[in-house]
Order: C-alpha cells, then structure tokens, then sequence
C-alpha cells in the first residue's frame, strides 16, 4: 500500500478528510508514507514496540487512522481496532485482555482516557485532537514530530499476525479474531467484484460503516488504497444522516460506496438519491440480509448495481454478487480464492437447496488465525476441512448460496454483531435490575433491535427506568449496542439447569 506504492502514485491523493465542521483535508501517497515513517520510528524507538505487541486504535474515519494502521503493520505489530462507538468497560476489557501496550484514541473521550490510565500494561495513550494531560498521555502530531528519520520496514511474512478485532457471541465475553497478514489480499478478488470490475481510472471509495470494524477496513480502506485510489475519511460526531451521505457521495464525486442494510433503509425512509448529482457506478451491501425489495429500490434509486456480499469477521468476503450473475435476494456465488459450501453434522456437502451450516473450506486467504488466547474456542468453529460461520443456508443447483437464519443467539444491529451475554452483563450491573435477558427481534430499518427482559428489584418503580437501564448501557457498551426496548416481567423462562432459554422469548414475541 505505501512501500511499492509511492512509486507509482506518490503524488497521487491517498485519503480525502472531512467533518461536520466543515474542516477539509488531504494526503498524498509519499505524504503518507512520510508520516507513517516517523510514526514507525516513535512506535519502536521511542515507545519501544515490538514486533507482535498489541497496539490499538480507537479513533473515528480520520487520516491519523489511515497513518496509525498501516504503520503497525509495517512495524510488525499488531493493529487492534476498536469500535469509536463503544463505551468504557468495552474498551477496557479490549485493551486488558488483548494486553495492549499503546491505544491512539480521540481525545475528546476523556471518560474511556480516565478508566483505563491505571491498565498495567498499558504503557501510552496516544491523543488524536486533544492535550495529553495524563502521566501516559502523548498528542499524536506532538510524537510524530519528535521522532527520527530513516524507518527501516519489518520484513513480515503472509503467516504473521497483522490485525485483531473482537467479536461477540452467545456465550462468554467477547472473543478476539486475529488475522494473519494475508487477510489484505484475501480480500482484494471480491473488492474487485462486487465494485464492478474494481478499479477504474476515476474511481473514488467510501462507506459510513464504522472504521473499526472489518467491514470497512477489509471491504473499503484497504483493498482502495492497495489499487493506489483515494479513500473518503468523514468523521460525524452524530447519528448517520442521509442528506450528508448524498452531499459526501456529489462533493468527492464518489464512484463506488459500501453502504450496509440499515444506512441503505434510512436512506430510503427519507430521500430520493435521484435528486443528488451522484456519480456512483456501484454500491456494495452486507453485514445482515439485505432483502430483495432493498435491493431493487436501491437499484432504480441509484441506477446502479447494488451487490450484496457475505462473510464474517473470521473469514471475510467469501461470496459475492456481480452484476454480470447478479442473483437478488442470494449471497452470491463463492469469490476467486474461495471455497463456500452448506454442509451437514458430519462435515458433508449438501445437495442443492437442503438446509445446513454454511461453510469456508480450510486454507482460505481471509480466513482468521484463531481466537486470542483461547484455543477451544477456536477450536469449536471447524468441522473437519471447514469453518463454520455460524449461520444456516443452502445453494440452489446454479451455486447461488441463499441465506436462511443464525445458528446461534448473536444479534446483528445495523450490521453489528453482539452477543445477548455481553449486554446482559452490563444491564445486570444497574442497580435497579435483578434479572435480564436480551434477545433481537425483527425491525423493519436496522434489521434486528435488541430487546430486553427485565426482572426489577423489590421496590424499584418501573415509570422511568427504562430510560436510565438505556444511557447505562450506551455509556458502558456502545450506542448501538442498548436495547430499544425494554419489557419487565415477573420471571425469566429457564432451563433446569437454570440458563436461560432464549428461544422461548423469541416465539413469544413473534406470536405477539
């Protein structure tokens, strides 16, 4: 991206900045690689990170990401990207269980910046638009400027460790999904793809999807800088806004957008794209089903082909739709480099349109390392020669995969994956509520709300307190992550063992 790149396009604009402030920018390929050199040297020299250290980035769509992420591959250290949507424990529990030593974050997040100076081993914090008040605390451009010049590359192979997300479930806290170097050209045949043929001479890239999640990162940022295009950065302090996406689309005459499901709804519910001066050639879709009737309106909207795509975190980008073979309502066929299957108990292919688990053949180049320290997690994902995705579908005799429900209990909102315990055990600690569980249930914009079931403390009022358990679980978690709505109830239904069984409040809410 910058080594071989600079050559070619050094002179050429790498990434586009802008906010809601109206403030603008931009870098140039030999500009960043000259602020990714002296950060390389800050990282290793000064702040002395390693090769394999843990360094992680918790910063909005801005060029200091663009500069801090590749610079830890570079360094041979590991990016660990965290959502700018999460909230203290999410983050701290990130940071002390991946054993970060430095976290580049924004500035103005002065609650997460005071929770987590006292983690051990973290050693800095390094603060993107804002003062370092703190003993850890170093300004971002303050590091740059102090370090020396001639970075020397670490020399890594396609095995080593590169970047780590974490990812939630239906048991346990959050598991960390660590990728191998390779991950980056694992993902470049379906970028090409599902971009029509990606890229063409003009073509400019964006997506409002979160930059600490793989869906931009592995769909977006990298494969566009790879190719030597320029990258849209705009950082929006508030909720996504549809007239924005149209205004940030016509200004930077963007030519190839990922917009998930829900932006895509929103989108829909309040305006005509038709109405803007777009110079879109294709739109990309994934992270949760985007449904025919999406596709279609999206499709006469735009007057583009809208592709919808299919992976996880662990093995992103493994099918794909094309306009030359686009089937609506399908997943696609696997991508170049790919093996997807739906498979029985026994590890076995299944014929055509029988129901199984869908799953990616060992060996894929997307495919994750393993979970962060923990091994029989890891373990329990592979069934054979495949990995399971978790999710349950079928081909049709053409190769079409067709998508059909979870395996398990994780709740996809607005394209984000969470597991009801991890939301759970946050609720549990307000001091109101006795007992909780969460499930998703159906919505017609963000695909899934989440829902929780609340056993209240003795003498504890209900009116109101619905409202607080919700900024709780925005301030502690992420603020997609609290339920929409709350339900309170006498008790929850439960096995004999005492766990709690989901399922059945899942059919009650869909009998209602």
């Amino acid at each position: 991206i910058l080594d071989k790149n600079v050559p070619k396009n050094g002179e050429k604009i790498a990434v586009y900045y802008s906010d809601e402030s109206s403030k603008k920018d931009s870098v140039t390929f030999s500009k960043l690689k000259n602020l990714s050199d002296s950060l390389g040297n800050a990282l290793v020299k000064d702040l002395g990170i390693k090769r394999g250290d843990r360094v992680a980035i918790y910063l909005q769509p801005r060029i200091e990401t663009i500069i801090t992420l590749l610079t830890i591959y570079r360094v041979g250290a590991i990016a660990l990207s965290i959502s700018p949507l999460m909230g203290t424990e999410a983050v701290e529990y990130r940071l002390k269980h991946s054993e970060a030593k430095v976290i580049f974050m924004e500035g103005n997040r002065t609650d997460v910046r005071n929770k987590i100076k006292n983690i051990e081993s973290l050693n800095h914090i390094i603060v993107v638009e804002g003062e370092a008040n703190a003993t850890k605390e170093i300004e971002f451009w303050d590091l740059i400027k102090s370090s020396s010049k001639g970075f020397e590359v670490a020399e890594t192979n396609s095995e080593e460790p590169a970047q780590l997300f974490y990812t939630s479930g239906t048991t346990g806290p959050p598991k960390g999904v660590l990728h191998a170097h390779r991950f980056v050209l694992g993902h470049i045949p379906t970028f090409q793809l599902y971009f029509e043929l990606a890229p063409k001479e003009e073509d400019v890239f964006w997506t409002p999807a979160d930059w600490g999640w793989i869906g931009a990162i592995g769909d977006v940022i990298l494969p566009s800088l790879y190719f030597g295009k320029p990258l849209v950065a705009y950082k929006r302090e508030g909720k996504f806004s549809p007239e924005e996406a149209m205004r940030i689309m016509e200004d930077y005459r963007v030519t190839c957008a990922f917009i998930p499901p829900t932006a895509l709804r929103i989108i829909k519910n309040k305006i005509s794209p038709k109405e803007y001066d777009l110079k879109l050639r294709a739109i990309s879709s994934a992270g949760e089903a985007v449904g025919e009737d999406l596709i279609k309106w999206g499709m006469s909207e735009f007057n583009v082909p809208i592709n919808e795509f299919y992976g996880c975190t662990e093995a992103n980008l493994v099918t794909t739709n094309n306009s030359l073979w686009l089937r609506i309502g399908s997943l696609g066929k696997s991508s170049p480099g790919h093996l997807v299957d739906v498979i029985d108990e026994e590890g076995n292919s299944l014929p055509p349109h029988k129901v199984g688990e869908i799953a990616v053949r060992i060996g894929d180049p997307s495919l994750f390392l393993g979970y962060w320290e923990n091994e029989e997690a890891t373990r329990k994902k592979f069934r054979g020669i495949w990995f399971l995705i978790g999710d349950l579908g079928y081909k049709d005799e053409n190769g079409y995969l067709w998508f059909k429900g979870r395996a398990d209990d994780v709740i996809k909102v607005s394209g984000y994956r969470i597991g009801p315990e991890e939301i759970e055990s946050v609720i549990l600690q307000h001091p109101a509520v006795k007992e909780v569980a969460v499930i998703g249930k159906p919505d017609p914009v963000r695909g899934h709300i989440i829902k929780a079931f609340i056993v209240l403390k003795e003498n504890v009022d209900e009116k109101n307190i619905d409202k607080d358990i919700q900024e709780f679980v925005k301030r502690r978690l992420a603020s997609y992550a609290y339920p929409r709505e709350i339900e309170f109830v006498k008790e929850l239904p439960r096995t004999e063992t005492g766990k709690i069984k989901r399922h059945v409040l899942r059919e009650r809410e869909s009998k209602r």
